[in-house]
């Protein structure tokens, strides 16, 4: 029990420092890579020539901020069944707009765009740092040199105004990104530069010169680490949890498990909080060209029929609503996950979520025979939810789906919460799932 214990204390630990890096969709994309690789993984190209071999472990990224991973078993044969765990690697939060500086009587402010659905108020005297890619001149025209870089340190913030000027605030003020979500970047002093002091600052982390910036694509991101809170640390507290902290645990499942039969495979998509409508998102045919390449490789067929395709089973692995127990009211009166009672699965008669009867039934089988507990979540009737990555995989790949998750408050907060229990208990469901044999 002792040595569980600390093998618990260790995934948190190294939780904590996964989500120190993972701050965008792009750097959480470049972290799995640097894991995967230490972990014996190849990397493989979409458009170029591949070689498959038994025991195998390799990784793609079609695009920067999507992945996928995959391990081949042990034994050459035409794969009998794939699983896939799907998770999304981006979160709710600001893009930071062209020419983005605004300066009143030097107190320069960015101008920045909402992505996604961020609780705003949240966001509001945190310490924020910057992350994402830059573009910057290149000998080729059409290939521009790309960068990669992460301030990782706090250089923004937001500060509130002061209740003495907003005495509504406590009565609740509607918010204005356009105007009130500007973060500060610093203070000028006299005789220092007034133009491009961002764009300087960017040039100076990536190395370049400012002049060879084409452009940039910046995200604003919570630079606070996460920490366990409750009287007996049964909380885990951090920013972008929705949906990291399944990315998190698919991959660690992925990089544990051993099989001696099929395939198992993770896959990244970003933009899940805008829709997934592009190409690196769920509502598109890459991952469905990758499965196919794939079984082409292994399989050496050149179309797998529909009924090959029914052998597979995806967890669509996304955050779950927990009730809170200052609004009780908000969750359905008779499905209502509890933080640390359990992974939920996700329900919809109006198919947000892709779970039905055969899934959600094997899922529950799944949870037994990993040794942990599950709930049911369904929306209340009269407050529908969101959507998720499930519905959109079964649109390309007619496989069997269960939407499930942790369950969590704060959903879409610059910092959310989940029970540590069911952290823990989704690594162990996860790599339970990959080691299966049918």
């Amino acid at each position: 029990m002792a040595q569980m214990r600390n093998h618990n204390r260790d995934y948190i630990s190294d939780f904590f420092g996964f989500m120190k890096k993972a701050t965008t969709s792009v750097q959480t994309v470049d972290t799995i890579r640097e894991r995967l690789e230490t972990e014996g993984f190849t990397g493989l190209e979409m458009n170029g020539p591949w070689t498959l071999d038994p025991s195998g472990k390799y990784y793609l990224t079609p695009y920067p901020s999507m992945l996928v991973g995959f391990s081949i078993a042990s034994v050459r044969s035409a794969p009998k069944g794939v699983k896939i765990i799907a998770a999304h690697t981006d979160s709710p939060g600001f893009r930071i707009k062209p020419e983005p500086e605004v300066n009143s009587e030097g107190m320069l402010t960015l101008n920045v765009e909402r992505y996604g659905g961020p609780i705003l108020n949240t966001w509001f005297d945190r310490p924020l740092s910057i992350a994402g890619r830059i573009a910057v001149k290149s000998d080729k025209v059409l290939k521009p040199e790309v960068i990669h870089l992460d301030l990782q340190r706090p250089v923004l913030i937001i500060p509130n105004l002061a209740i003495h000027m907003n005495r509504e605030v406590n009565k609740g003020v509607e918010i204005k990104v356009q105007k009130d979500m500007q973060p500060l970047l610093t203070r000028l002093i006299e005789g220092e530069v007034r133009e491009n002091y961002l764009l300087d600052l960017i040039a100076r982390e990536a190395g370049v010169d400012r002049e060879d910036i084409l452009d940039m694509d910046l995200s604003v991101y919570c630079s606070e680490e996460g920490m366990l809170v409750g009287s007996k640390e049964e909380f885990i507290s951090c920013p972008r949890i929705d949906d990291l902290s399944m990315v998190y645990a698919a991959m660690q499942a992925l990089t544990e498990s051993q099989h001696k039969d099929g395939i198992n495979m993770v896959a990244f998509m970003d933009n899940e909080e805008i829709g997934s409508a592009t190409r690196q998102g769920a509502d598109s045919v890459m991952l469905s060209n990758i499965v196919q390449k794939i079984l082409m490789e292994v399989a050496g067929a050149e179309q797998q029929s529909i009924h090959q395709k029914m052998s597979f089973f995806v967890i669509s692995a996304d955050g779950a609503h927990a009730l809170h127990p200052n609004y009780s009211e908000k969750s359905d009166i008779t499905n209502k996950p509890v933080m640390n009672k359990g992974m939920a699965i996700k329900v919809s008669c109006n198919r947000s979520y892709a779970s039905e009867v055969e899934t959600i039934a094997a899922f529950q089988q799944l949870c037994d025979k990993a040794g942990v507990k599950y709930q049911k979540f369904v929306n209340h009737s009269d407050h529908p939810g969101g959507t998720t990555l499930g519905p959109l995989l079964s649109k390309y790949m007619p496989v069997h789906v269960v939407d499930a998750g942790v369950p969590m408050l704060a959903m879409h907060s610059a910092r959310e919460l989940m029970g540590k229990q069911d952290f823990l208990d989704s690594i162990r469901i996860f790599r339970t799932f990959f080691q299966l044999e049918e």
